[in-house]
């Protein structure tokens, strides 16, 4: 692609928000980097913040620097001047036919020009907004939403990741489905199953696991709508004594949710069945995913559902609920039980550890489902779109 692309890369530098930490900033890493080997970087300008470590891809593409809100203005204040700042920020940028990838909606300021697109990967602010607004101001809350929709009305194409973001796009503000295009993610390249047993024994002992022990894995956030506590409650109805150990790993100290699922686990009496792990390096997730014997995913609503991607992309036997996206990533590979039903999940988690040959079905089904998405499509898909795009320009 020779014409001029602009790409929103902040998403990949530490301190924006916490994107870098989920799913956001996993996406934007690897789609970014396999859309290196379809574009110029001389053609390419990565938007970033100037007060932040630069993201570290791309080295001859130019920075596109912009501002921020200082911390401690009010939330509708800040709200409205990240907007604002945005705006002007970007304005250059706009015409001389760019196209402009905002890589998350939530990301892009209210306004925006001719030639942008923005990947959505949920709306789970507007489908569950109970879940959200305790805590903060109703009308600060609105008005963050309101502003963040804005640019969804004016792109020239909207990327949803999958059917379901896309089927509420259309449900919630009416989009055409001429202007969404549905192009799924994919599991990073790096992540694949150990089979080297000294190799799981070392990441499972720098985690304080016991190697050949059984373990339930759940990686992600602690947002209510994740749905922790009915994974609590799976264990608490186990029948055999005691219940399995649950292995729970992620960005847990900077999660705001963490200290009430703390209390949680101790309210419940199950401090010694619970081990949290914490953030867990790239390098070790793929043996601890396959070591696990199943990975758990209670989720009550996905935009896409990445982690089960990557947990049967190492070969984990997948037990998820059937909510939202989630199906159309697990298919026929993985277990999939009713949302809310910590009966169902705890009966779905003992078959597994009941019947080994279950879980080697598992195990083998989800290695062939995690490797029919592909980052390499996934990019191909939205250069084409970026190239329909500039041709409207």
């Amino acid at each position: 692609m020779r014409r001029p692309l602009v790409l929103d890369a902040r998403a990949l530098q530490p301190g924006f928000k916490q994107h870098l930490q989920r799913g956001i900033g996993r996406y934007a890493r690897n789609l970014l980097t396999a859309l290196l080997d379809l574009v110029d970087q001389d053609q390419l300008t990565l938007i970033v913040r100037r007060d932040l470590p630069d993201p570290g891809l791309a080295p001859k593409a130019r920075r596109w620097p912009m501002g921020y809100a200082p911390a401690w203005l009010p939330a509708g204040r800040k709200v409205v001047g990240h907007h604002l700042l945005a705006r002007r920020a970007l304005a250059p940028l706009w015409g001389q036919g760019r196209v402009v990838h905002f890589l998350s909606h939530v990301d892009a300021p209210f306004r925006i020009g001719p030639g942008a697109l923005l990947t959505c990967h949920d709306l789970i602010f507007q489908r569950l907004p109970a879940l959200y607004t305790a805590g903060q101001s109703r009308l600060a809350f609105r008005l963050k939403r309101w502003l963040e929709t804005r640019a969804l009305f004016q792109a020239a194409r909207i990327i949803a990741v999958s059917r379901c973001t896309a089927e509420d796009l259309r449900a919630l503000y009416g989009i055409a489905p001429e202007r969404i295009a549905v192009i799924p993610e994919a599991a990073d390249p790096g992540l694949a199953p150990v089979a080297d047993p000294a190799a799981r024994a070392a990441a499972l002992a720098r985690h304080g696991l016991e190697p050949g022990a059984p373990f339930f894995f759940y990686l992600g956030g602690l947002d209510p709508r994740k749905g922790l506590s009915i994974l609590l409650e799976a264990l608490l109805s186990w029948e055999e004594a005691p219940p399995p150990l649950l292995a729970v790993a992620g960005p847990l100290q900077e999660d705001q949710h963490f200290p009430a699922f703390q209390r949680e686990i101790e309210r419940r009496g199950l401090g010694e069945r619970v081990r949290l792990l914490g953030f867990v390096a790239e390098a070790d997730l793929p043996a601890l995913f396959s070591a696990a014997t199943a990975f758990v995913f209670p989720s009550l609503y996905e935009g896409f559902g990445l982690p089960p991607l990557e947990a049967m992309a190492c070969g984990a036997p997948v037990i998820a609920a059937r909510a939202a996206a989630v199906p159309e990533v697990v298919g026929q590979a993985g277990i999939l039980v009713p949302p809310g039903d910590p009966a169902a999940l705890a009966a779905a988690m003992a078959e597994v550890l009941r019947r080994p040959e279950l879980a080697a079905e598992l195990r083998a089904q989800g290695l062939k489902r995690a490797a029919q998405f592909s980052w390499r499509r996934a990019a191909e898909r939205t250069h084409a779109l970026y190239e329909e795009v500039a041709a409207e320009l």
